[in-house]
């Protein structure tokens, strides 16, 4: 008697022609390119494969909403009408309808309860998104999408720029790119592929570099809001490959020009990258 097959090999069998016909309805009917796709295993390739078309089924045939109409119109009173104390509260209440209703609204920073919750009622209540629910998808909202906080943006940029030159590696792909055309540092401008030759020697030649303190003193945004100038001020101490300790100690200074809503780093000067250092 000849033996029967493996009846696992012939779920596999099943699955990867499933999954095949998956890719092929996913390309076909929303032109995605199936090619690009992790490879994984037949089992957990046919689960994503599956979650992925049901997802673009629901958001092909989605309707627009109003934000506050998906969550149900809930009661709620006009900002004006509230008295200072109230505002926590109602803040959290609103907060917790909407999140019962697979919505987040994240905050970058903190803010006044009052200002949250005049752009919960004014703005967040209008705005318009997709008539969909999908078991264990949350759909995410940033006040700062809809109100961008430069001081907060350019003190991160600030702080990414300073990791990416003395504490971690500097990446020619990612890096350069939140850098304006061209930078000027040391008393001339320099093109992205000099600035990236000009870190990788400064950090190649360091066996190490220890940022001991690291304070930005001031961040000053001019009008209309297309240039800012932040002061900083570290200490931190490098050992050199030949065994010598160097110290960069001092002011900072760092330009940045904002286009189409991104900060891109003009100019700058700090420790270690002075036109006498």
């Amino acid at each position: 008697m000849e033996n029967e097959k493996d009846p696992l090999l012939n779920y596999e069998d099943a699955l990867k022609a499933e999954n095949a016909y998956l890719k092929f309805k996913l390309a076909f009917e929303h032109g995605m390119d199936t090619k690009e796709f992790v490879p994984l295993p037949p089992y957990l390739e046919n689960s994503w494969l599956k979650s992925i078309y049901e997802f673009e089924q629901h958001f092909k045939n989605a309707k627009r909403v109003k934000v506050y109409d998906y969550i149900g119109r809930p009661s709620f009173r006009k900002a004006d009408e509230l008295k200072p104390e109230e505002f926590a509260l109602e803040r959290k209440r609103l907060e917790v309808i909407l999140e019962h209703n697979n919505i987040q609204l994240d905050c970058l920073v903190e803010y006044d309860d009052a200002l949250i919750y005049r752009f919960i009622t004014e703005e967040l209540f209008e705005h318009e998104m997709d008539d969909m629910r999908i078991p264990g998808m949350t759909l995410h909202y940033t006040y700062e999408e809809f109100h961008p906080n430069h001081d907060y943006d350019l003190r991160t940029e600030t702080k990414d720029f300073v990791n990416a030159v003395f504490i971690r590696e500097w990446n020619d792909a990612y890096d350069v790119l939140k850098l304006d055309r061209p930078v000027t540092f040391s008393g001339r401008d320099h093109e992205h592929e000099e600035v990236s030759a000009v870190f990788k020697v400064f950090q190649e030649a360091h066996e190490s570099v220890t940022m001991e303190r690291f304070d930005i003193l001031d961040v000053s945004i001019n009008e209309p809001e297309s240039e800012a100038r932040v002061t900083t001020l570290m200490l931190a101490f490098g050992q050199m490959r030949g065994g010598e300790r160097v110290r960069y100690d001092g002011p900072g200074e760092l330009i940045f020009r904002r286009t189409e809503d991104y900060w891109f780093l003009r100019e700058f000067d700090m420790p270690g990258f002075r036109r006498q250092d």
